[in-house]
C-alpha cells in the first residue's frame, strides 16, 4: 500500500513537469518579439553581434523564416534636410532698448475726406388691390362688414 501512494505521490509531483508552465505572454515569449522582415546591420561590431544573437535565438527558438536580402533602398544615403534660416540676433543694446522703452508708434496712415451718402430712397407701398365682387352665397357663408 505504502508503495502505491508514493508512486502516486512521485506521479502528481511529476505532472507538473510536463506541462509549459505559466508564460508571460498568452502563447508563449515569441509573441513580445518581432522577426526582422529584413537583414538588420550595425553599425559597430558589439551592435551586429547583439542582434545576430537575437535573431538566431527566435529563428531556433520561435520558428522565424531568416530574413530576405537587404533592399538597396534602405542602405541610400539620406536626403540632406536644409535648415532654415534663422534672422540675425539683434545685439545686447539693442535687445534691453526695446524692453525697456515702450515702442514707437507708427505714423498714422492719411484719412481721406469720406464724400457724403446721400439717404436711400424708400418707395411708398402699392395701395392694395380692389377685392373682386362676391356672389350672393358667399355674401351668405361668410358675412363681412364692408359688404
Amino acid at each position: 500500500m505504502i508503495r502505491i501512494v508514493s508512486i502516486a505521490a512521485i506521479a502528481l509531483l511529476l505532472a507538473g513537469c510536463a506541462s509549459k508552465g505559466p508564460a508571460s505572454i498568452a502563447g508563449g515569449e515569441c509573441r513580445i518579439f518581432e522577426a526582422p522582415k529584413y537583414e538588420v546591420r550595425g553599425q559597430r561590431d558589439y551592435d551586429q553581434d547583439w542582434i545576430d544573437s537575437q535573431l538566431e535565438g527566435g529563428v531556433g527558438g520561435c520558428h522565424w523564416k531568416r530574413p530576405q536580402k537587404r533592399p538597396a533602398a534602405l542602405d541610400a544615403a539620406p536626403v540632406p534636410r536644409v535648415a532654415p534660416a534663422k534672422p540675425a540676433r539683434r545685439g545686447i543694446l539693442r535687445r534691453i532698448r526695446d524692453r525697456v522703452l515702450p515702442a514707437r508708434a507708427a505714423p498714422p496712415a492719411a484719412v481721406l475726406p469720406l464724400e457724403p451718402v446721400p439717404p436711400p430712397v424708400i418707395a411708398a407701398p402699392a395701395p392694395p388691390a380692389p377685392r373682386p365682387p362676391r356672389s350672393a352665397i358667399e355674401r351668405l357663408l361668410e358675412p363681412r362688414d364692408d359688404d
